[in-house]
């Protein structure tokens, strides 16, 4: 058998816990445990010394995964807002039917019925990277989805499907994302406490700890405020 073996995985699990826990933590945090692996990878007597440059790079992977990941919830949290995701969500399941149906939607606004928003349904279609020859069946699939919950009696929400939930969130964060104070993400003395606060509310509300919520904050908010202030 090749590879790490269990045990060596659990052993570092277990000493960044142990870590954590000298610290004062009340969490794990990745950060800590892909550092154990790290630092002890070349100590595992079963992995040949020619093989270590191919773990090592196995675990910048993961890092770069988690960093992805991390950046990602930063942005929900930046641009959080619930009822606009629903507003959107409604908007875009409203114009996909009528695209299908060959039918038209009512205006918002005027009250006068319109063709479906093509302009709209790719700029959310586009943030899960949709080609144009593909729209078609991810409009399908949606809609397939919420006439299954509604037989089934279930209201629609966006945050019950994965893809739609993170198209519109990328979108929400593309629309609002001119509106925020990056520099106080790289600068104390900037950050308003209550500006702060509802960012980490809005981390836990994705899962985090809040102490949790408060080191990725850290880690990634410097990140996301670099990519948006160089562009």
């Amino acid at each position: 058998m090749e590879g790490v073996s269990a045990r060596f995985v659990g052993d570092e699990i277990a000493e960044a816990i142990m870590d954590s826990r000298h610290r004062g933590r009340t969490y794990l945090s990745p950060l800590s445990v892909f550092s154990h692996f790290e630092t002890n990878l070349e100590n595992h007597g079963s992995i040949p010394e020619e093989n270590l440059d191919r773990y090592y790079r196995y675990l910048e992977m993961v890092r770069e995964e988690y960093r992805e990941r991390a950046i990602e919830d930063v942005r929900h949290a930046l641009a959080y807002d619930l009822d606009e995701i629903q507003r959107q969500g409604e908007k875009y399941m409203d114009h996909v039917m009528a695209y299908i149906d060959d039918a038209t939607v009512e205006d918002s606004l005027t009250g006068r019925e319109q063709d479906p928003d093509e302009t709209f349904l790719r700029s959310v279609e586009e943030e899960l990277e949709i080609p144009e020859d593909r729209k078609d069946d991810f409009r399908q699939e949606v809609s397939n989805w919420v006439s299954r919950r509604a037989r089934e009696g279930t209201s629609f929400d966006p945050q019950d499907n994965d893809r739609l939930r993170r198209a519109l969130e990328r979108k929400l964060w593309e629309d609002k994302k001119h509106n925020i104070n990056f520099s106080a993400l790289v600068s104390a003395n900037e950050l308003d406490d209550d500006e702060r606060n509802s960012w980490v509310s809005a981390l836990v509300d994705r899962g985090y700890s809040e102490a949790g919520a408060r080191e990725v904050l850290e880690f990634a908010g410097a990140e996301v405020a670099k990519t948006e202030l160089e562009a």
